[in-house]
């Protein structure tokens, strides 16, 4: 369950489409369809909440803009290789991310929040465990870093599944 979560963050953390890296702002992030754009590249990214579920410490995420206008994310690190798109739904002026972990983990989160901090919510299957739950990722970004902290909630609360910081490589 740990190693999805932590794909889920992953999958949060780059959200974007095409616009100049050296023209967004934080006010800029999550605006429109090309809200994401200036987080296309290679990121390294580190997690200080180590999963008791063998999730990596150490990712590399990259990110890739679709023909079609999506962005591509993918995270490798030590047995582990999760893989989502962020899709921009205009008439809900929303992000939509699904996406799918190695292990057979899956879901999806949605935002419509902008700025320099983005939460995102949704449900995740958790391979490990077959359970459905929801999930949140809280965002904070910049140019060159970004901060994910990654939650379930059980038991009626919200419980840190991760904290991932990634910088560009």
């Amino acid at each position: 369950m740990s190693r999805f979560l932590f794909a889920v963050t992953l999958a949060v953390l780059a959200l974007a489409p095409s616009a100049a890296q050296s023209q967004m702002t934080a006010s800029m992030y999550g605006v429109g369809p090309h809200g994401f754009d200036g987080f296309v590249g290679t990121w390294s990214c580190t997690n200080t909440i180590p999963s008791p579920m063998g999730g990596p410490v150490h990712t590399t995420l990259t990110v890739t803009k679709t023909n079609a206008g999506a962005i591509f994310y993918r995270s490798v690190g030590t047995n582990f290789d999760n893989s989502w798109y962020n899709v921009y739904m205009p008439s809900k002026k929303m992000w939509a991310s699904p996406f799918i972990v190695s292990d057979g983990s899956y879901g999806t989160e949605t935002t419509m929040q902008s700025g320099k901090k983005i939460v995102w919510v949704g449900t995740a299957y958790f391979a490990d465990s077959g359970k459905t739950m929801p999930i949140r990722d809280t965002n904070m970004l910049s140019l060159n870093r970004y901060d994910d902290l990654g939650e379930v909630r059980s038991g009626g609360a919200w419980k840190a599944q991760y904290s991932v910081s990634c910088t560009r490589a």
